[in-house]
Order: C-alpha cells, then sequence, then structure tokens
C-alpha cells in the first residue's frame, strides 16, 4: 500500500497518536513527518518521556485525526484521548492489537477484574503477577498467596503487600526464560491481563508448557467510536478519511 500523503486535506494531513503501544510507535514510524506521537507515560523501549494533558490538547487543535492506540488495557489514556477529540472536534480512531485466545492446551480462569483474584486464587499459591505496580492495590485481598509481581524498572521500593517480592527484569522475554524464572521460583499460577500481542505472550506459553494455569483478567470494554487491529487498518482508515475524501 502507498505511504500516507494527506496533502489534500485541511491540515496537510497532521496526525496525532495517543500512544503506549507497539502499534504506537510502529504507525508513528510509518506517517513520518505527518505525525506527533504523545506519549502518557515514558516509553521503556526508545526512551522517550511523557507528555502533559495540555499538549495533547493543543496537538489536537492543529491535527486532521487522533489515533489512540495506548496499551489496550490503560483505560484512562483512551478515556482521556475520546474527550480531547471531541473537545477538539476532530476524528479519532482507535487502534488496539487482537486479544489472546485460549487453545485446548491452556488452562485460562478467566476473570473481570484484578480484584476477583482473592476468592479465585488457592491459598498457598506462588503467582506471578504481570498486571503492573499500579494494580497492587486490587490486590490486597489476596493475603493467602505468595506474589511475584514483575517489574519492568528499576526500584528499590518496599513490597506493599503482606507475601511477596518484586521481580525486576528487562523485557522482551523468551518462553524459554519465562519457563526458566516458573521453575526458579515455583510459580503455580500466573495472574495477567489479556494484553493482546506478541511481547506478553512467552509467559502464556511457558504456563502452557508447564501446565500452570493462567488468571487471565478480560480487556476493558470502554472503546467507543471506529476500531481497528491493525497497523495497516489504521494507515487505510487514515488514508480514506484524511486523504481521499480531502
Amino acid at each position: 500500500m502507498r505511504d500516507f500523503d494527506g496533502s489534500n486535506s485541511a491540515r496537510h494531513g497532521q496526525v496525532v497518536i495517543l500512544g503506549g503501544s507497539a502499534e504506537a510507535r510502529d504507525l508513528a514510524m510509518r506517517l513520518g513527518n505527518k505525525s506527533r506521537l504523545w506519549l502518557p507515560a515514558r516509553d521503556r523501549v526508545t526512551g522517550q518521556g511523557a507528555s502533559d494533558h495540555a499538549t495533547l490538547a493543543a496537538l489536537a487543535q492543529s491535527s486532521d485525526a487522533l489515533v489512540l492506540a495506548p496499551h489496550p488495557c490503560d483505560v484512562a489514556s483512551r478515556q482521556l484521548g475520546s474527550r480531547v477529540a471531541a473537545q477538539a472536534d476532530v476524528r479519532s480512531l482507535t487502534l488496539a492489537r487482537p486479544e489472546w485466545r485460549a487453545t485446548s492446551r491452556d488452562q485460562w480462569i478467566p476473570m473481570r477484574s484484578a480484584r476477583e483474584a482473592a476468592a479465585r486464587i488457592p491459598a498457598g499459591s506462588r503467582v506471578l503477577v504481570t498486571l503492573g505496580r499500579q494494580a497492587l492495590s486490587e490486590l490486597r485481598a489476596l493475603r493467602h498467596a505468595y506474589l511475584l509481581v514483575r517489574q519492568l524498572t528499576d526500584h528499590n521500593d518496599p513490597f506493599p503487600l503482606p507475601h511477596g517480592r518484586f521481580l525486576h527484569g528487562v523485557a522482551p522475554f523468551t518462553e524459554t526464560q519465562e519457563i526458566a524464572l516458573m521453575r526458579r521460583f515455583r510459580v503455580d499460577a500466573v495472574l495477567t491481563r489479556n494484553a493482546g500481542g506478541p511481547g506478553g505472550w512467552p509467559k502464556i506459553a511457558a504456563a502452557r508448557a508447564l501446565g500452570v494455569p493462567v488468571y487471565m483478567v478480560a480487556r476493558p470494554r470502554s472503546m467507543a467510536g471506529p476500531l481497528v487491529s491493525s497497523v495497516d487498518d489504521a494507515m487505510n482508515w487514515l488514508e480514506t478519511r484524511l486523504w481521499l475524501d480531502g
């Protein structure tokens, strides 16, 4: 397909991308100087720092479209983007990669929220938790298990829950690494969100290989407006709305 042009649009085809996902980075690379990437938090891959909400609002005011492509489980950023698009009266598109799907070889226990973990995970379990530190408050009732909470940024903060520890590491991880980690720490349950994509898949594959159950928190369902699941589809949407319609 063609690279995005946008030369016929009123604002010269400028696109603001609310990022936080690998797809946001890929889309920004595809669009080149026709895009501005805004981040809700520092990108651990590129090192680009976060920006404030006022900057996003200003960028949207001078753009032709706002693409909402945060982490698929980042509801707050998606809601922020929707508000900004409405206030700026600019077209918006949500880009969210497909969810993971369980097979007959997987042992998934679906959950609507992380708070359900206290009622679902058996006493004495050793649980690999990959929900992010911001979700730890939802696990305060999970006092009957030992939690191994993955952290992708290095810090010396004390562990805030009664039983467990932080596991620091640098992504991406391979399936072999995940299997080794689960064996080393005697993990017998995984607690994660259905983020989709290849980046987090190795822990799911490792759990499958070891017969470890995965307590899978469902992806939030708050996506309004047009939705695409790939960068190619996002490019097609932008070309149709901003170039061909221009």
